[in-house]
């Protein structure tokens, strides 16, 4: 079988296309956007094509296309014509896990590291799962997606109505925060969605801030089914000290932050009730490293540390600060955010303000707008709710308004900040990144 995908470099469609590559069918695709992503699916001999033309697709058995890919693209329009079913990003993942026991993270915050962290307990247990991450990290064969047997982990995308319908075996949902609240009817839309995605599987894991689910295992800070009681810092890493049905456990976690300490508690929860080896479950958290772009110190020279984060919303934001403050104590922290879409910034614009104003410096740039239109929104809405803030229209600028004096730089956002991340570094350090 031949499949094309439109937007094939995509963090989520390149693993489903890389998925498709090692089970024997035909892939190419179509991304007029250079990334890291596109150069490796061309190391694996998958054709990529730099531009959407009709002729793309002549030979194809199936289109499988992104959000971002609209009805008039022309290789869409052509496949149509030609009869050729076009399927979206979703429909295609939820088909390609049907063989699998499926184990799926979903909410508003912290997937990434939540599907990261339980695919390396996993294996740390002896288990062979199939991997889709929305990252990349060193221990996936190919970065976002590892082939393994009968066990898939993966990320529910609920940005969109229709991430219900993946039916998964077990289910965490990690927090539930109203984010992409505007692709829904309504809250209580939203809120359904969750309900119906928790509806058939065998546990349901939800943190206990968004009781809305019943017969859920819920998990939480002092409180739930499974609780955090105490957390010991050292900089890095943390003792985590939980109550649990099975009594009082600890573990450490190698990677700072509450949040993070909470993605762990949600694995402890579904693992400890599949019934896995509790003891064997702990010992695993203590060499497991964050995802690519999720608290990643990628410069720290001269007093100079520089961190690129993924964080785009203002929970993460604040979790982001909080946790380097945390971690750095005496020293400076500047933080760098490009806002990802209108809609969000629309309807969070207050929120971001006040998580940011837990740096000590602000750069903030306009929107990254992720194919949205502009109405009239611009990023100077937070800045004019910030003291001393700074805006800085094209993220250019930066480089050449940025000190380059000790302290820790934090570029975040879901867009393309980290272009001008690789060239800070070039900057200060004399780096070619």
């Amino acid at each position: 079988m031949k499949i094309h995908f439109l937007g094939i470099g995509g963090i989520g469609m390149s693993a489903q296309a890389i998925h498709e590559h090692f089970s024997g069918n035909v892939v190419t695709g179509t991304d007029p956007y250079s990334s890291e992503r596109v150069n490796y699916l061309e190391s694996l001999g998958i054709q990529v094509f730099k531009s959407h033309l009709p002729e793309n697709i002549d030979s194809a058995d199936l289109i499988v296309r992104t959000p971002a890919v609209s009805e008039d693209n022309v290789e869409v329009k052509k496949a149509k014509e030609k009869g050729i079913p076009v399927i979206s990003r979703l429909e295609h993942h939820i088909s390609i896990l049907r063989p699998y026991t499926k184990i799926g993270v979903t909410g508003t915050d912290g997937k990434t590291t939540t599907t990261a962290m339980l695919a390396h307990v996993l294996l740390k247990l002896g288990k062979d799962p199939t991997v889709f991450l929305g990252s990349t990290h060193p221990m996936l064969e190919h970065g976002n997606y590892r082939k393994g047997s009968n066990i898939a982990v993966f990320e529910m995308d609920e940005s969109q109505p229709g991430f219900e319908n993946y039916n998964p075996d077990y289910l965490i949902i990690t927090n539930i925060r109203g984010d992409h609240i505007e692709n829904f009817k309504n809250l209580q839309h939203y809120n359904s969605c969750f309900e119906n995605a928790c509806k058939n599987v065998k546990i349901c894991v939800l943190n206990v801030e968004n009781n809305i689910i019943n017969n859920s295992i819920k998990f939480g800070l002092n409180d739930g089914d499974y609780k955090i009681n105490k957390i010991e810092n050292n900089k890095f890493s943390q003792k985590i000290t939980i109550n649990t049905p099975y009594g009082e456990k600890s573990f450490i976690l190698n990677v700072p932050g509450i949040h993070n300490a909470l993605n762990a508690l949600s694995i402890i929860s579904l693992l400890f009730e599949m019934g896995y080896e509790k003891d064997l479950v702990l010992k695993a958290f203590s060499d497991f490293s964050l995802p690519k772009r999720r608290f990643d110190i990628s410069f720290n020279e001269n007093d100079i540390i520089i961190i690129d984060d993924y964080s785009h919303t203002p929970v993460e934001i604040k979790s982001l600060l909080s946790t380097a403050k945390n971690v750095f104590k005496d020293k400076k922290i500047t933080i760098i955010f490009q806002p990802h879409r209108y809609s969000r910034l629309k309807r969070e614009w207050k929120h971001f303000s006040e998580a940011l104003s837990l740096a000590d410096k602000i750069y903030i740039t306009e929107v990254y707008g992720a194919f949205e239109s502009k109405n009239g929104i611009s990023a100077r809405l937070i800045v004019e709710k910030i003291n001393d803030a700074i805006f800085v229209q094209e993220k250019e600028e930066l480089l050449q308004i940025l000190p380059s004096e000790p302290g820790v730089y934090i570029f975040a956002g879901a867009g393309d900040i980290i272009e001008i991340s690789k060239k800070f570094k070039e900057k200060v350090g004399g780096l070619k990144v």
